[in-house]
């Protein structure tokens, strides 16, 4: 697949694909005739690195977490530990958004009260 294509299906700048490549976050990456030529793995991969992104970690992170993948089966219980603490820290992320979501919606509803009472008069 190419970069655009990949680019287009994930909802990310062909810059940002290229800057994963040259991190070492991806690939490197298949070329054909010079054109970069995605394959699964390298979508597998991305995929990822685009979630564990939203989930908070950083790319430095996110590159040891693959570099210790890359050494093999031996790295399996700290990469478990490493996903078992993000994932911790999402949900208390989600919890914290969650009760601050209800609180604007509270302030939201107060406001439409006020709005309502005050062109009523």
């Amino acid at each position: 697949m190419k970069i655009e294509e990949v680019a287009t299906q994930f909802s990310i700048s062909s810059p940002t694909l290229r800057y994963y490549e040259h991190e070492g976050l991806l690939g490197p990456v298949k070329r054909v005739h010079g054109i970069r030529d995605y394959s699964d793995r390298d979508l597998e991969r991305l995929d990822f690195i685009l979630c564990t992104k939203k989930c908070g970690m950083s790319l430095k992170q996110i590159q040891h977490f693959i570099n210790i993948y890359e050494q093999g089966d031996e790295t399996i219980p700290e990469r478990l530990a490493i996903l078992q603490e993000q994932l911790a820290k999402t949900q208390t992320t989600l919890i914290e958004l969650t009760q601050s979501m209800d609180h604007l919606k509270d302030k939201i509803d107060d406001l439409h009260q006020l709005a309502t009472t005050h062109s009523g008069k």
